[in-house]
Parts: structure tokens; C-alpha cells; sequence
């Protein structure tokens, strides 16, 4: 028995998430797709967008033979800890299926004996399960179909994910809803609420003084927390973090920096990102109503009250940005002043006091390499040629952008 996740057409819809990595690695409730997979301990293969395929790199699907049953599961299923007993259950009948997520297909079982063409592509994948004309199940999962999404999925799988976290991990309860790893520093100062949730905080991780935990959160392997910081419920830090400032229900993924004052709400912030001192982004409107993101020449009801910003990996804010509600920053953009408007990948923004331009390609991998440096990281070949990839990519955001750049 295996397991196949996939990539499909739509994955084009979360941009400008995933540029960096497959759909299956975004973290919602301190889980990833693929994290949750790996716990069943069976073999896991993929099929993602051409932009990651590197030459050094063996097919997958080759290794795929046709004599057992594949479970196909959409990259873009939310990780929902929940499902890795609907996983286990589907293996072990070996029953053929296939089941739909609104107009997606995300997830089917295929039995031994229909073989999966070694040549195919990411975006074929779904036409061919659906001409296989396997048994159609009601719907069994759901899936991350617009970049808010992720917000909204977070808050609703952080219960029951963080429990996970817990039975999984080697944590000491040092106090009744505190779970730590080994080598934390916790100042004396600081002040643990575990009244609404536990606090979880991993390996390595330095909380300084007078700081306000308030579960339940989860705070990734070797990361900082400054002094007088006040992280609240329903937020997840990466491995690797700088934190400081007010932040509550928000995804702060590995090797970001939002080290001073300033808030952020409901919000999912990429890997590699550094927000300035003094950048906040609201997540509420005047009006109270629901939170409306434009996207992809789409005026989308996110039908959430609360909903901060949406920002790709690399992407930096000088000291004092405002983000307005709901908006979505391109990767390794760079914006100054008060951001009005979703951003486009690879633009300094600086529409409230100057213009907007495109960044050369040039400048972001010499700016790669300089964050790479300060945490340890080798820039390799890789790196650059997934960057320059993303550039050319995403190069019709800024020609088509309502916004007026200058190349």
C-alpha cells in the first residue's frame, strides 16, 4: 500500500502560497498534510508542479508499481489531525473510491492493476482519476481553495491539533498546561495562562522577561521570544523564530521575524519573512462586517469578522507598515507605509509615499543569501533556480497589477 499526494490545477487560487513548497507543506494548526501522513509510517510518494522538479531528482511515479492499491490524496487537504484515522481505515479496506472536495478531486483509491503514466504532470492527475470512473463517496475531506482559507482552517482544527502535538511530542508538564522540551529557558518574570488551553513550547526556546503566554499556543524548536510580548491563544510559531510585540490566533511559520512591538491578528505569515519594528495589521473592520479580499479579479466574502494578513515567504515590512484588513502580500516583497491593496510578488511597495517598483532578481537572491547566512543555512544551487523560477511566475502580477510599477 502507498499514498500519492498530489498537486492540481487549482493550486494557482492560494497564490501566493506554496511558491516556495508544495501545497501539502503550508502549516495550519502547527501541522502540515505531509507531517500528518508520515505518521502512518507507510510510503509516500508525490506529484507536484513542474517549478519543483529538479533534474538530480528521481520520478516518483516511476517507483509507483501497479500491484498493490495507491491512495491519491490532494495536496490541498487541510490537516486536520482528525483524518488520520479516516487514512488508516481507507488503507486497510483496499475498497476503490474516489471523492470530491467542492469541484476538486481530493482523494481516491486505486486498485492494483491501473498504471499511472511515469511521464504524468501535476495538472493531469485529477482528469485521470475521474476517467477511471471508480466509485463516487460523498465527500470525506475538505480542502484549501483561497489563501483566507488557511486562516479559517486554522482557528477551527487548533483544538484538536494541539492535543496531537502533545501525545506525539516529548514534552515535560511543568506545570498544569505547560508542556516543555528539553533545554528552554522560561524567566522568572513571564506569566503562563493555561486557563483557556495548553502552552507548548519546544527545544531550545528562550522566553524572556515580563513576557504573557496565553494558551493554547505552541512555540517551535530554538525560537525567541522577546521581553514584554504578549502572544495569546490560538497562535503557532515555527522552529527558528523571532517574536515579540501582541499576536493572537496567527500562523507564524519557520524563520520569520516579527521581533518588536506592533500587532498581529488572525493572520499566516510564510517562512523567511521579517516584519519591521512597529508593523501592525489590523484584522477587524470599522464596520464590524465581514472581512471581503480582493484576489485574482475575484471580490471574495471570506464570511470571517476577523481576518489580519495573508503574507508569502521572503516578504519584509519596514519599521511603522500598516496593513490593512485582509490583505494579501506577494513573496519577497518589500512595503513601506500604509498598504492599501493586496502587494504583487517581488515589489517594493511604497504606494503611501513614493511608487511601487519591481525588485531585480538580482538584489532578492543576494538578500537570500544574506538571511540564509545569519541563521546558519547554506544557499544552494537549488535555491536560486526555485527563485528565479518564482520570479517568472509570478511576473504577470506585476504587469497586470492595478497598481502602477515601475520595472
Amino acid at each position: 500500500m502507498k499514498i500519492v499526494l498530489f498537486e492540481d490545477n487549482q493550486c494557482k487560487n492560494l497564490y501566493p502560497l506554496g511558491l516556495f513548497h508544495p501545497l501539502y507543506d503550508l502549516k495550519i494548526g502547527s501541522w502540515t498534510l505531509h507531517s500528518i501522513i508520515k505518521l502512518l509510517e507507510i510510503p509516500v510518494f508525490s506529484i507536484i508542479r513542474e517549478h519543483f522538479n529538479f533534474n538530480s531528482e528521481k520520478n516518483q511515479i516511476a517507483e509507483i508499481d501497479n500491484k498493490s492499491p495507491v491512495l491519491f490524496l490532494n495536496a490541498s487537504i487541510e490537516p486536520d489531525v482528525r483524518y488520520l484515522e479516516k487514512f488508516k481505515d481507507l488503507l486497510n479496506s483496499g475498497d476503490q473510491f474516489i471523492t470530491t472536495s467542492g469541484n476538486r478531486v481530493a482523494a481516491a483509491l486505486v486498485p492494483p492493476g491501473k498504471k499511472i503514466p511515469d511521464n504524468i504532470s501535476a495538472g493531469d492527475i485529477s482528469p485521470l482519476l475521474l476517467g477511471m470512473e471508480l466509485p463516487l463517496e460523498n465527500e470525506m475531506f475538505v480542502t484549501i481553495d483561497w489563501p483566507h482559507e488557511l486562516v479559517a482552517s486554522h482557528l477551527k482544527l487548533w483544538n484538536s491539533n494541539i492535543e496531537k502535538i502533545i501525545s506525539k511530542g516529548k514534552y515535560k508538564e511543568k506545570q498544569p498546561g505547560l508542556f516543555t522540551g528539553e533545554n528552554i529557558e522560561l524567566a522568572p518574570s513571564s506569566v503562563v495562562d493555561t486557563g483557556k488551553g495548553p502552552v507548548i513550547i519546544d527545544s531550545g526556546t528562550k522566553v524572556m522577561h515580563f513576557t504573557y503566554l496565553e494558551g493554547p499556543i505552541h512555540i517551535g524548536k530554538d525560537s525567541l521570544i522577546t521581553e514584554h510580548s504578549s502572544i495569546k491563544d490560538l497562535t503557532s510559531i515555527g522552529i527558528h523564530c523571532k517574536i515579540g510585540g501582541e499576536i493572537e490566533a496567527s500562523v507564524i511559520d519557520s524563520y520569520s521575524n516579527k521581533q518588536h512591538h506592533g500587532f498581529l491578528g488572525h493572520s499566516w505569515i510564510g517562512k523567511w519573512v521579517n516584519l519591521g519594528a512597529g508593523t501592525s495589521s489590523s484584522d477587524l473592520k470599522n464596520t464590524y462586517g465581514n472581512v471581503r479580499v480582493d484576489y485574482r479579479g475575484n471580490k471574495i466574502d471570506t464570511e470571517m469578522q476577523f481576518l489580519g494578513s495573508i503574507i508569502g515567504d521572503y516578504a519584509k515590512t519596514a519599521v511603522n507598515t500598516s496593513l490593512f484588513t485582509g490583505k494579501i502580500i506577494g513573496v519577497c516583497s518589500m512595503i513601506y507605509g500604509t498598504v492599501t491593496t493586496n502587494v504583487p510578488s517581488f515589489s517594493n511597495y511604497a504606494r503611501s509615499i513614493g511608487q511601487v517598483t519591481e525588485i531585480s532578481l538580482e538584489q532578492v537572491i543576494k538578500t537570500q543569501k544574506r538571511m540564509f547566512s545569519r541563521r546558519g543555512v547554506e544557499q544552494k544551487d537549488r535555491d536560486i533556480i526555485l527563485m528565479q523560477r518564482v520570479f517568472e511566475m509570478t511576473r504577470h502580477e506585476r504587469t497586470m497589477s492595478e497598481e502602477q510599477i515601475n520595472f
